[in-house]
């Protein structure tokens, strides 16, 4: 049985009472991924750093562009931490599938043929046990690529990412957003199908600090209220993302 976490469908006057609550179905854990992350950004930089030729990006046969933009779609899984459901099982409970899908889109801005800044918004739905209650992890990031070995087709990049996030939890009685600050790091590869065309995989983890919760409750009558409370809450989330670029 997948592993899922949980979220109270309660009147937000009681969810905002225990921030932790609205908070349980973002809230992450750094596992053995993160460790293994951490060991092939290592061996990336340190294997790929004498090999690293910036300067031959204008000699002839080089694939990694010279200077320019790069627009890009790519696919992604997200991984959020979670919780195992107790035997005790609240049946008002929303629980949330801890693997989504969805898309990220991304502009990007190549100064050498080492150095690229990309700004990405992503979007990853996960479900629910519900029909009618929806949720979204929600990213915008500008990510700052080192990369090496310009003369390649294949060419590895480690990158770092600073922005924001925000879940999203929509229900038929209220709908929920959690935000907070966003701090990634990550490790990718790049391989040229023509000059322009480019395949782009990367993996990358989010460290999040949950920092504010936004509830908009439909009252009975019509009509809305939204209440609004600061947290102090962590979190994590890892996707995997495979798409195209256009250099240009």
């Amino acid at each position: 049985m997948s592993t899922r976490t949980s979220t109270s469908e309660r009147p937000p006057e009681e969810i905002m009472s225990r921030p932790a609550n609205a908070g349980r179905a973002v809230r992450g854990r750094v596992t053995r991924p993160v460790h293994a992350l951490l060991v092939a950004f290592a061996a990336i930089l340190i294997g790929s750093l004498p090999l690293a030729e910036p300067s031959a990006a204008g000699t002839e046969g080089a694939w990694a562009q010279d200077r320019g933009f790069s627009l890009g779609l790519q696919f992604q899984t997200n991984v959020i931490g979670a919780e195992d459901p107790s035997e005790e099982v609240d049946l008002n409970d929303i629980w949330l599938d801890e693997t989504g899908g969805g898309c990220t889109l991304y502009l990007g801005y190549t100064f050498v043929p080492s150095f690229c800044l990309r700004l990405t918004l992503g979007s990853a739905r996960h479900e629910t046990t519900r029909d009618a209650v929806e949720a979204f992890y929600n990213t915008v990031a500008l990510e700052a690529h080192w990369r090496f070995l310009p003369q390649e087709r294949a060419r590895p990049y480690v990158y770092g990412a600073l922005g924001g996030a925000v879940f999203n939890l929509d229900t038929e009685r209220y709908d929920s957003e959690t935000s907070g600050g966003m701090a990634g790091l990550g490790i990718g590869l790049l391989y040229n199908v023509t000059h322009r065309l480019v395949i782009d995989f990367n993996t990358r983890l989010d460290l999040i600090n949950w920092d504010a919760v936004n509830v908009t409750y439909q009252l009975p009558g019509g009509g809305e209220v939204g209440i609004k409370d600061p947290i102090d809450d962590e979190g994590s989330a890892w996707r995997f993302q495979l798409g195209l670029a256009w250099e240009f």
